[in-house]
């Protein structure tokens, strides 16, 4: 997990600090040695009784490094916000597009379709065609939905209450939440948590994270074999180390590597799987907002292993 240091504001600040702390015990000492006095609690006391304004010059330097400090931050924290709220006001405008395009495409192909179907001059041998297509397109147009909800879901969270989640439960209720889809693949899912049982995260986010894992293994399976899942878990230093992997078609990292989180691409060249490339991108997303890191491995035809690192605890 990659640790967030201070920004170079607050380290110029800070330094501001350390300086304030350090000039009130030099100026101490110049004062005795002036005064020609041994260099004492004793000596500094009478100083001080003496000529009030040194109280003056020896904490100014500390109070407008504390002051310094706190502006930087408060600053800081402003830059912040601007920068997220115009992450999430560039991504609402693509996200606007993409409803055009990619929303609107379905359902006029379901309409036109559906015009078809009542066409007297269609052959009945051909309606059975013309319904598997709407139903296809049904499911596109469903799927688009639910990924562009789930991204504004996930656009307007802000920070989330995070605490201990044990993986086994998480895992027991996406089976229930994907039960007709792992029924329809006939997926094996194996894990093994004897290691470690819980990560410390947002448990909304935890469940998308593997339910975008696991919908994506399901979906891009490869043809010629039976699906396996398989998680795992075990303690790194203060990390939880969760490894996902699938036997499905794998992905060509050389090609679309430094693309593979970004926000509305895909790597698929079969147009019958649907998806408007925001899952991933959502995974790594809530991945870093719950302080952990993703790498994924893959090669096409070979599956892919994403590896996961989470804390323990807070």
């Amino acid at each position: 997990m990659e640790k967030k240091g201070l920004t170079v504001r607050a380290k110029y600040t800070l330094g501001g600090i350390v300086f304030g702390l350090s000039f009130p015990i030099f100026s101490q000492f110049m004062d005795c040695w002036l005064n020609g006095l041994e260099f004492s609690l004793e000596s500094i006391v009478s100083i001080h009784q003496n000529n009030v304004i040194h109280f003056v010059v020896d904490t100014a330097p500390l109070v407008l490094g504390l002051a310094g400090f706190l502006l930087g931050v408060t600053h800081q924290k402003k830059n912040d916000i601007n920068q997220r709220l115009s992450g999430i006001n560039n991504s609402l405008d693509t996200l606007t597009y993409k409803i055009t395009h990619d929303l609107r495409g379905p359902a006029l192909n379901i309409k036109n379709l559906s015009e078809l179907l009542n066409s007297s001059s269609l052959a009945e041998a051909k309606k059975e065609e013309v319904i598997v297509k709407i139903h296809e397109s049904v499911n596109t147009w469903l799927q688009t939905f639910e990924d562009f909800m789930s991204l504004l879901q996930h656009e307007k969270s802000g920070d989330l209450e995070k605490k201990e989640c044990s993986l086994e439960e998480t895992i027991e209720h996406l089976k229930q939440v994907l039960a007709l889809e792992i029924e329809k693949s006939s997926v094996e899912i194996k894990t093994d948590f004897s290691q470690i049982s819980s990560v410390y995260a947002s448990e909304m986010y935890l469940n998308s994270i593997l339910k975008n894992l696991m919908t994506n293994a399901i979906k891009y399976a490869h043809p010629d074999r039976s699906p396996e899942i398989t998680i795992s878990a075990v303690p790194i230093g203060k990390q939880v180390q969760l490894v996902f992997s699938d036997n499905g078609s794998g992905i060509d990292l050389k090609a679309h590597g430094d693309k593979l989180f970004t926000l509305f691409e895909r790597f698929s060249d079969n147009s019958k799987i649907s998806g408007s490339g925001v899952g991933l991108y959502l995974v790594k997303e809530q991945v870093e907002k719950n302080d952990g890191t993703i790498e994924v491995y893959s090669n096409p035809n070979e599956g892919t292993i994403f590896t996961i690192l989470l804390p323990i605890s807070s």
